[in-house]
């Protein structure tokens, strides 16, 4: 354990050995039996005694997009997103669409695995792909898809504007 100094937040004790981030972006080819190989630079961010040895496939946030999470990152997820006590319809059909089609996949050594035909068909993904690191878990976009959201104009001056969020701080513990 590791205390940020107070200068910059309240004291608050972080589990540094716990954090694991993803990042960057990789072409990959999803090939004809819909295996897709992960990249050196995010398996090494994978600890299976930390993180499990499972990945978790599912529908993504952003429309035409997969979501691959460790297995702990799945299991942290569905911690968060308790659903029993939001009674009705839409609760329901939250946990019968995201639970059911969720898929548990294993990773050779190779980093490969397979995504399930029925999201790769949903998501409309082709051959060519781009996985995004999303900080805890993994997207896979089509190239064209990716560039339209993330809204940079790469031949213009115009740059993002993070300010907001990289001088964002966390509310300290009560």
């Amino acid at each position: 354990m590791r205390l940020i100094p107070t200068k910059w937040l309240a004291v608050r004790e972080l589990n540094w050995d716990a954090m694991r981030y993803f990042t960057g972006q990789f072409e990959r080819t999803i090939d004809t039996k819909n295996r897709i190989q992960l990249p050196s630079q995010l398996r090494n961010a994978i600890d299976e005694d930390r993180d499990g040895s499972l990945l978790y496939i599912t529908l993504g946030e952003h429309g035409g997009t997969l979501s691959i999470f460790t297995e702990r990152g799945f299991e942290e997820l569905a911690a968060r997103t308790e659903t029993e006590f939001q009674p009705g319809p839409d609760a329901l059909r939250f946990e019968l669409q995201f639970y059911g089609l969720a898929s548990s996949v294993e990773m050779d050594k190779q980093g490969r695995f397979v995504l399930p035909d029925r999201l790769v068909k949903k998501a409309k993904l082709g051959t060519d792909v781009i996985l995004v690191g999303q900080r805890t878990r993994i997207e896979v976009w089509d190239p064209a898809a990716l560039d339209r959201s993330m809204g940079i104009d790469w031949a213009g001056d115009a740059w993002p504007n993070w300010q907001s969020y990289l001088r964002n701080r966390p509310a300290p513990k009560s």
